[in-house]
């Protein structure tokens, strides 16, 4: 008698839920590890590129401590109840909403704005 035996008879939906929901996971889990190797590689790529422009690990690092306390002093705003700033169109000057994209578009007039890839 198998320990799942006792509960319900509803009991291999118990196992097979839960073993449906490990493949689940391991396969998201093996996509974001390839992200995370992708975007060493490009780091390490840009890092390399950056230091034989004449870029030093000084400044590597005084340029992430830098983004670090902006990041940190933006986000301590939104959590005091700042409102963050929205871009207007250019054309008929309504803020844009932001829709997750590389590019807004204007809900009044439809033109296509292309905004910043870390926002």
């Amino acid at each position: 008698m198998s320990k799942f035996s006792l509960l319900s008879n509803n009991s291999n939906q118990y196992t097979q839920a839960s073993s449906g929901n490990v493949h689940e996971y391991g396969e998201e889990i093996a996509q974001l590890k390839g992200e995370v190797e992708r975007l060493d590689l490009v780091t390490e790529a840009m890092w390399n590129l950056l230091k034989d422009k004449g870029f030093a690990e000084e400044d590597l690092i005084k340029a992430i401590t830098d983004l670090d306390a902006a990041k940190k002093q933006k986000k301590k705003a939104l959590e005091d109840g700042e409102k963050q700033e929205a871009q207007l169109c250019p054309y008929c000057h309504v803020p844009l909403q932001n829709n997750g994209q590389l590019a807004d578009r204007c809900i009044y007039c439809g033109h296509e704005i292309i905004t910043s890839p870390f926002k």
